[in-house]
């Protein structure tokens, strides 16, 4: 809605909640590409909201004033808000209204790099969405959860909560959503070192977003699959496919999805030592982070230039660099890149000579990953610690770091068997996932059938019945006829009386009626009985529709009115027509047929 025809149309109107709607619709329509327009018509309804005294269109305009914040980037203004609303819906008991609003404090959160108090946040939300029901937002809050999970390296608690998120999204047909856990599944299996089966969940995800024509979605999973593809020290397919992520990413605009493809370039060109391009693609990512307020990944940038310093032995500016990382690091409680930071200050002390300095840092990311039990990690830095001791001819203490070390790795090894298994089970659970849909689905489909064939039986049946009585009805009427009727006449009229009953039975009204019922329940019975033997004779088709039935011969022969020889005869020709052995019974034979 353009600012004229919002002008216009708040001239024209009275109603204040006309009005109320008319500006939270231009702030719909904007908010996430001009956010700061758009919270001043956030704001301009909840001043009428609380005019009115409204607090449901109140609590509607603060959430929308959180959203408008979010999307500017400013996380602490959205944050305050979204907060706000949770307490009033606190108070007025709204569980949904709650849950939504947790579910908004989480992403605040988020921004603001507070992943811990995120995640506590999203599974407030989580229980509430259980105890009502609501699959809708539940399966937003699960991948939330998973993607903080993946940031604060709990990667079991990440698989559950996409694995239980996946099978949501496929029940509910949401296809979007089924794509992006498709990638962040094969992020998590990249995390606990399964490169192989992420690149399969890598490629499924790709499929799915191309099947969606979802672009941006084409992008990040092309990112996500450059650092598997690097991680299997594929070079030159990491680099394919993370260039035409980036220009996917720069197709569509997206500053953010650029900057993405931008930072797996960079480390990409670090891994191969073109310095210059990776210090390129490096700034460029770090500009637009910086933009977007996104501190985890500017960090990143951060860590990745002073990479970059010390590998050109340009110690001071890889000091200044991690200057600003640890300035940068306040803002998150991402322990990863806390480590990273001490980890790669130690390496330009120690390639500055300076061993005590480069001992603090690593003290320090020591006691960083001990906090955060980061096996990994403290087997590197432990075994770090081994080589500075060893330098500076401490023996006892480079023995003391070196069993510390193999202790570490001995854990770190023992969590990612574990982390395999976690990833074994996942994958055990989404196949039987599937299996179980699928059987559900040809049960559905086998019992739709059978209902339709019932339906179909029962509409024959009742013609059949209703048939039935009207040539009662009439015989009845002529038996009354002939019993009132002279002594000379009545043998004639019920000589002609039996010649009708036996002309309908002659006629074949209810055996017509019998194979219509047939044929509606067993069509493929009879074609596949025409294409074992085309030139069965009617009275043969019939003598195998009734042995399929699993009838005996004498009830065979008392339908057909037949003697038992003829329909042993009939049998001796249906088997020798039909070509069947011996061994099998006709009742077996043709019941196979179907």
């Amino acid at each position: 809605m353009d600012s004229e025809t919002l002008r216009k149309e708040l001239a024209q109107t009275r109603s204040p909640e006309r009005k109320f709607e008319i500006h939270m619709q231009a702030c719909r329509d904007i908010q996430y590409v001009q956010p700061e327009e758009a919270l001043g018509f956030a704001r301009q309804a909840r001043v009428i909201a609380r005019k009115m005294k409204d607090a449901t269109k109140d609590l509607h305009a603060l959430r929308m004033i959180g959203i408008c914040y979010f999307a500017a980037n400013d996380f602490a203004g959205a944050h305050k808000a979204f907060q706000e609303a949770l307490t009033k819906y606190r108070r007025r008991k709204d569980a949904t209204g709650e849950s939504r609003a947790l579910q908004n404090v989480g992403l605040a959160l988020r921004g603001l790099g507070k992943n811990e108090e995120a995640l506590h946040s999203y599974r407030l939300s989580e229980q509430i969405l259980r105890k009502l029901g609501d699959e809708e937002i539940l399966v937003k809050v699960l991948n939330n959860i998973g993607s903080v999970c993946v940031a604060l390296s709990h990667p079991a608690d990440a698989l559950e909560a996409f694995g239980e998120c996946l099978v949501l999204a496929e029940r509910r047909g949401d296809l979007v959503l089924v794509a992006r856990l498709m990638g962040n599944i094969a992020d998590v299996y990249m995390f606990v070192g399964d490169p192989e089966i992420s690149l399969i969940w890598s490629r499924k995800a790709l499929d799915q977003h191309r099947k969606n024509n979802d672009a941006m979605g084409v992008g990040i999973t092309l990112a996500n699959m450059g650092r598997v593809l690097q991680s299997q020290g594929d070079f030159t397919g990491a680099l394919a496919v993370s260039t035409e992520s980036l220009t996917v990413m720069s197709q569509l605009k997206d500053s953010s999805g650029m900057a993405r493809s931008m930072v797996a370039l960079s480390e990409l060109y670090m891994e191969k030592r073109h310095y210059d391009q990776a210090a390129t693609f490096a700034d460029e990512a770090l500009t637009i982070f910086n933009e977007t307020h996104d501190v985890d990944r500017s960090l990143r940038c951060l860590l990745i230039l002073s990479r970059i310093s010390l590998h050109r032995k340009n110690y001071d500016e890889a000091m200044r660099t991690l200057k600003k990382a640890r300035a940068r690091a306040k803002e998150t409680d991402n322990h990863p890149l806390h480590i990273d930071i001490e980890i790669i200050s130690a390496e330009v002390a120690r390639s500055r000579k300076d061993l005590a300095t480069s001992r603090k840092h690593l003290n320090a990311a020591m006691k960083i990953a001990v906090a955060n039990n980061v096996a990994t990690s403290q087997a590197d830095i432990a075994g770090a610690l081994s080589q500075l001791a060893e330098a500076t001819g401490d023996l006892q203490a480079a023995l003391k770091f070196e069993r510390l070390r193999a202790t570490s790795q001995r854990i770190a090894d023992d969590q990612l068997r574990a982390r395999h298994g976690q990833a074994l089970q996942l994958r055990l659970d989404v196949e039987r996932a599937q299996r179980a849909r699928e059987a559900t689905q040809h049960q559905n489909e086998h019992l739709a059938f059978t209902l339709e064939s019932k339906e179909r039986e029962l509409n024959t049946s009742a013609i059949a019945i209703a048939q039935k009585n009207e040539l009662l009805t009439a015989i009845g009427a002529d038996l009354k006829v002939a019993i009132d009727a002279a002594a000379t006449d009545r043998g004639q009229l019920l000589r002609s009386l039996l010649h009708r009953v036996e002309g309908h039975r002659r006629t074949g009204e209810d055996w017509r009626n019998f194979t219509e019922q047939l044929k509606d329940v067993h069509d493929h019975f009879f074609r596949m009985l025409a294409k074992r033997c085309p030139d069965l004779s009617s009275s043969e088709i019939k003598m195998a529709s009734l042995l399929k039935l699993n009838l005996s011969s004498k009830e065979i022969a008392e339908i057909l009115s037949l003697t038992l020889p003829t329909v042993e005869v009939y049998r001796h020709r249906l088997r020798k027509k039909l070509d069947i052995p011996s061994s099998m019974s006709l009742t077996t034979f043709f019941q196979s047929l179907d």
